[in-house]
């Protein structure tokens, strides 16, 4: 069974991200869905990836019981909020670089991490 992915934020890092999974074997990597501040920007994502799904909102993802696991790539200064909400619901995150602003903001995502079972994962783009 494919790994089903959803990409959170539908900039230029997610597309690099989502063109890199294509990559693999699709019966172990598939996205989804994707989830941007505009439904707008999520339609226009998923139209240009083949995904299925499009949220106009992080929450709508998060609810998602097709997603395995979250690629967040929002901006840094929202990687906090961002990540809370994805281990608050139970999904594993893939999360760009830098994780967090402070080693205050990382501890609280540990935390959150361990505390809801879920993987979390630091990349570099």
């Amino acid at each position: 069974m494919a790994t089903r992915w959803g990409i959170c934020s539908a900039g230029k890092i997610s597309h690099d991200f989502a063109v890199a999974l294509k990559t693999l074997p699709a019966a172990d990597h598939q996205i989804v869905a994707v989830a941007a501040r505009k439904l707008e920007d999520a339609q226009e994502f998923a139209t240009k990836h083949g995904i299925s799904r499009s949220y106009g909102s992080y929450e709508e993802l998060a609810r998602d019981p097709d997603v395995d696991v979250v690629y967040i790539g929002v901006i840094h200064p929202h990687h906090l909020k961002t990540c809370l909400l994805f281990t608050n619901a139970k999904k594993n995150i893939l999360c760009e670089k830098p994780l967090a602003m402070n080693t205050k903001e990382v501890k609280e995502i540990l935390d959150s991490a361990k505390r809801n079972n879920v993987f979390l994962m630091e990349v570099e783009p």
